[in-house]
C-alpha cells in the first residue's frame, strides 16, 4: 500500500512535469541554454528502483505460490493413499465381522452337538446303571451257577459270553460318548478363541481406520490453509502487478519528459544530431550501403522492403544510442541475430540489428551517445554492417528523416 501511495504522488509530479515540457515550452532557438533534465533523471531512477523492487516481490510471491501449490499436490497425493487405505481397513474389517458371525455359528452347532454328546453319554450312563441293578437285584450269577443251570456246554458259553458282551458294550459305548464329549468342548473352546482373536483383529482395524479418518481430516484442513495462503497471495500478486503497472506508465511519462527535453536540447545545440535531435548511431562510419524501402533481396532470408538503413562499418566498431532512452529488447533473433531496441517516449523508438556482441539489457536505461552494442553480421546478413531503424507509432519511417 505504501508503494501505491508513492505511485501517485509520483504520478502526479510527472504530470506536473509534463505541463512543463509542452511543445510550445521546448521550441528553443539554437542560441537558447539547454534544459536541466537532472530531476528528472533522480525521478526516473527513483521509479525504476522501485519497478525493481515490486518485481522482485512478485517474483517472491510467484515462488511462495509455487511452493504451497507444490505442498498442496503432495498433501493431495498423500490424502489420496490414506484414502485407499481407509477403504482397505473398512472392507478388512467387514470381512473381519463377516469372519466372526461365521464362528458364532459354528459355535452355536458346537454347542448344540456338545448338549448332545452330553445327553447321549447321560442316557447311556443310565442304561447301563439300570442293567447293572438288573443284575444286582436279581443276583449275579456265577459261572458255576451258570455252567449248572446250562443245558449244554453250548448254553453256558452263550450266557457267560452274552454278559461280557453287555458289558463291554456298555463301557465302549460310554468311553465313545464321553470321548465325542471331549471333543466337541475341545471344538467349542477352539472356536471362542479364534473368535477372540477376530475380534481382536476387528477392534484393532476399527482403531486403524479412525487414526487413518483422523489424519485425513487433519490433512485436509491443512489443505485448505494452504489453498487460503495460496489465494492471499494470489491477491498480494494483482497488488503488486496492478502498482508495477503505475510505476511502468510514471517511468514512460518521465521518459517522455527526458526525451523531449534532450530532443529540445539537441535542437538547442548539438552539432551531431539530426532534424530530431537523434545521434547518428555508428560513429565510425557514415557509408549508408543500403536505403530506406524496396530494394533487391541481398541474401536469403532477407526483406525485399527494407524497414531501415544500412551502415557498413567494420566488425566490432561501436554502436551508439541515437538518443536517451529505456532499453526495451536487447536479444537474438535468426533474422535480425543480436539485436536491440530502445524506446524514446512519444511513441518512438530506434532499432539495431545484427551486432556481434550487446553492451545493454532490457529494462536499462542509456542516454544519447552510449555505446550500447558492436557492428557484427549475426542472422540474415551479407557482411559487417549495423541495420538501423526507427519506429514512429508501431510503423517504420526512414531514419534519415531524424539523422542526418
Amino acid at each position: 500500500m505504501k508503494r501505491m501511495r508513492v505511485a501517485g504522488s509520483l504520478l502526479a509530479v510527472a504530470l506536473a512535469v509534463g505541463c512543463i515540457f509542452t511543445n510550445e515550452n521546448l521550441r528553443v532557438s539554437a542560441t537558447a541554454s539547454k534544459i536541466d533534465t537532472s530531476d528528472l533523471e533522480d525521478k526516473k531512477q527513483d521509479t525504476l528502483d522501485k519497478i525493481k523492487d515490486i518485481k522482485s516481490d512478485i517474483s517472491d510471491t510467484k515462488k511462495r505460490i509455487s511452493d504451497l501449490e507444490n505442498s498442496k499436490s503432495n498433501l493431495e497425493t498423500y490424502i489420496s493413499k490414506l484414502d485407499q487405505e481407509a477403504n482397505n481397513l473398512a472392507k478388512q474389517i467387514d470381512k473381519l465381522n463377516k469372519d466372526i458371525e461365521a464362528k458364532k455359528e459354528e459355535i452355536t452347532v458346537a454347542a448344540e452337538k456338545l448338549a448332545e454328546a452330553e445327553a447321549t453319554a447321560a442316557q447311556q450312563y443310565e442304561d447301563m446303571k439300570k442293567r447293572i441293578q438288573y443284575l444286582y437285584e436279581n443276583g449275579n450269577p456265577s459261572y458255576l451257577e451258570l455252567f449248572l443251570t446250562s443245558e449244554s456246554m453250548a448254553d453256558f458259553l452263550n450266557k457267560s459270553s452274552y454278559a461280557e458282551q453287555v458289558t463291554a458294550y456298555d463301557r465302549s459305548m460310554l468311553e465313545e460318548y464321553i470321548a465325542q464329549k471331549q471333543a466337541v468342548e475341545e471344538k467349542k473352546k477352539q472356536l471362542e478363541i479364534e473368535k477372540e482373536d477376530l475380534d481382536a483383529m476387528a477392534d484393532a482395524a476399527s482403531e486403524q481406520k479412525k487414526t487413518v479418518d483422523g489424519l485425513i481430516k487433519s490433512k485436509t484442513a491443512q489443505i485448505q490453509s494452504y489453498q487460503d495462503q495460496i489465494d492471499s497471495e494470489n491477491s498480494n500478486a494483482a497488488e503488486y502487478k496492478a502498482d508495477l503497472t503505475k510505476q511502468q506508465k510514471l517511468l514512460d511519462q518521465i521518459e517522455q519528459q527526458i526525451a523531449a527535453a534532450a530532443a529540445a536540447n539537441a535542437q538547442a545545440g548539438d552539432g551531431d544530431g539530426g532534424a530530431s535531435g537523434f545521434l547518428w548511431p555508428c560513429p565510425s562510419s557514415k557509408r549508408i550501403t543500403s536505403g530506406f524501402g524496396n530494394r533487391a533481396q541481398p541474401t536469403a532470408g532477407a526483406s525485399t522492403n527494407h524497414k531501415g538503413i544500412d551502415i557498413g562499418a567494420s566488425y566490432g566498431a561501436s554502436i551508439i544510442a541515437a538518443a536517451g532512452g529505456r532499453v526495451t529488447t536487447a536479444a537474438y533473433s535468426s533474422s535480425a541475430g543480436n539485436y536491440v531496441v530502445i524506446s524514446h517516449g512519444n511513441g518512438l523508438s530506434t532499432v539495431y540489428m545484427h551486432c556481434s556482441a550487446l553492451y545493454v539489457s532490457a529494462g536499462q536505461t542509456v542516454s544519447a551517445g552510449q555505446s550500447i552494442a558492436a557492428v557484427g553480421s549475426t542472422g540474415y546478413s551479407t557482411g559487417n554492417h549495423l541495420h538501423f531503424g526507427v519506429i514512429k507509432n508501431g510503423s517504420y519511417v526512414n531514419p534519415l528523416g531524424y539523422v542526418g
